[in-house]
């Protein structure tokens, strides 16, 4: 985890599982209204960018619907429980773990003459300008896309070392006159796992892209900002957390409402 403490990011490569992708691509398909199963991964690709330059939804919408149906479906638990995901996040925030479920997380990027109207093409940004707490982190992981090549984001290396970077309209104020800055190129089952104070933008793409966009954070850790009016799904519990789950009160009390004599193996495994 030295790699996050110092360049505000990790890059975990192969995180995700091919079958779980396929999965997610298939949702996609089938929520866009085509009930014949496609097994090709160019076929599947070609479906999607098609179907997405011919939308007329708004990209909010579009990628609401997806979301949700992934929700549904559980997906977003399986990406984060996948062992090099879950590995990376326990190590950086520990086993109380939830996601923000309530958002449209996922981030959808088109060729450049729809970028200008596409609210998901983002300047120079960090994530805690969207109410974010800088205790939280990011998962970041292509869905569809034609190639690594161009379209995924670009970041600052160290950047969540300079605070909360004055903003307006959505973009810096200013920065520093000197940075590295690093643009992706993350194969499919690739992730990166960053600060939402780390700076990061859009890269413009020739071809549609959809990525996920999925805000973790620690439910037991004091959190004081705009996250606490979200909702957020519980997927891991520390063996502490499991324990007072199991006791059931803050007294952490059972022998008040069980009989002495229950037998407790076996139920705190869960």
């Amino acid at each position: 985890m030295n790699s996050f403490a110092e360049k505000g990011y990790v890059i975990v490569k192969n995180a995700i599982r091919k079958s779980i992708i396929n999965n997610l691509q298939s949702t996609i398909i089938e929520n866009c209204g085509n009930s014949l199963k496609i097994n090709n991964a160019k076929k599947k690709y070609e479906f999607f960018s098609n179907y997405t330059l011919n939308n007329r939804k708004s990209e909010f919408d579009f990628c609401k619907s997806i979301y949700e149906s992934f929700l549904y479906k559980n997906l977003i638990d399986e990406i984060l429980l996948e062992k090099k995901n879950f590995n990376v996040l326990t190590n950086i925030l520990g086993n109380d773990l939830s996601f923000d479920c309530e958002n449209s997380n996922l981030a959808l990027n088109v060729p450049l003459k729809k970028t200008k109207k596409n609210y998901f093409f983002k300047n120079w940004h960090q994530e805690i300008w969207s109410g974010s707490s800088p205790s939280s982190v990011q998962l970041w992981t292509p869905i569809f896309q034609k190639n690594n090549i161009k379209g995924q984001i670009e970041l600052i290396e160290e950047s969540h070392k300079w605070g909360h970077v004055p903003h307006s309209n959505r973009k810096p104020i200013t920065l520093p006159s000197k940075y590295k800055s690093k643009k992706l190129h993350l194969n499919y089952g690739d992730v990166i796992i960053f600060s939402t104070l780390l700076m990061h933008r859009s890269v413009e793409t020739d071809n549609p892209r959809l990525a996920l966009t999925e805000i973790v954070k620690n439910f037991k850790w004091k959190n004081d900002t705009y996250e606490n009016n979200k909702n957020w799904k519980i997927f891991s519990y520390s063996e502490i957390t499991k324990i007072e789950r199991f006791l059931g009160n803050h007294y952490l009390s059972p022998f008040r409402i069980l009989d002495i004599k229950t037998d407790f193996s076996g139920i705190l495994k869960k």
